[in-house]
């Protein structure tokens, strides 16, 4: 197909398996404000990208704050050229965006992320292609910001779980506050829901574990 629109969502992974793909000449995504920052890390991922072959067209827009429907709608209306063919992908952004952006045509393809990294292409509810994507941990952190020698990473284990959600594994022998302090520092850089991170350690006191965030999965290894 000609263009492919869609959102950007607190996880990179999906929007890099789109423009990964091959399955577009050209990619348009939509970054809220609530994401500028990240539409600026994710345009210098771009810019210093050496693309395998010929690199795709990416196009980058701001709209408003997620709230706000009526100018979000405005702007959508603004930046999707019916004239041409083109698909939506339906991974990422909020379900009214979403739909603002299906009122658009809503006959064009959909194309969602199967897990780990499938893109799945539907005309009319009906499976049309599949394309396999293949990442690297640092296609992930690039588009983050990160290069491989960044201090807040070093020492830590890196790859993707089995749902290719990007992984940071750290390994202990004893937990401690500047442990805990690089993964939160992760999860304000990464997201919540933008990886997985995981510590390994053999002990951890009680008022160690009472400050770990939920989402930092803590896993007590038995002492050899």
């Amino acid at each position: 197909m000609e263009v492919v629109y869609c959102f950007a969502g607190h996880s990179v992974v999906p929007t890099l398996a789109l423009i990964h793909s091959n399955i577009a000449q050209r990619y348009v995504i939509m970054f809220t404000k609530e994401l500028s920052g990240s539409k600026s890390q994710f345009s210098d991922y771009i810019n210093n990208k050496n693309w395998d072959g010929e690199a795709p067209e990416i196009v980058l827009h701001e709209i408003d704050t997620v709230g706000d429907f009526v100018s979000n709608y405005k702007h959508i209306t603004e930046i999707v050229d019916t004239e041409h063919e083109y698909g939506i992908f339906l991974q990422n952004g909020a379900k009214h965006l979403i739909l603002a952006l299906m009122l658009q045509n809503q006959h064009a393809p959909r194309i969602f992320l199967e897990e780990p990294l499938n893109l799945q292409i539907f005309n009319h509810l009906t499976l049309q292609s599949e394309q396999r994507v293949e990442l690297l941990p640092i296609d992930v952190l690039n588009a983050r910001g990160f290069s491989i020698d960044d201090e807040l990473i070093q020492g830590l284990e890196i790859g993707f779980d089995k749902r290719g959600r990007l992984e940071f594994t750290k390994s202990v022998n004893e937990l401690t506050e500047p442990d805990v302090s690089r993964m939160v520092k992760l999860i304000e850089k990464f997201g919540r829901n933008g990886a997985v991170y995981n510590i390994h350690c053999k002990f951890a006191s009680s008022r160690i574990r009472n400050t770990l965030p939920p989402n930092i999965h803590c896993v007590k290894e038995e002492e050899e």
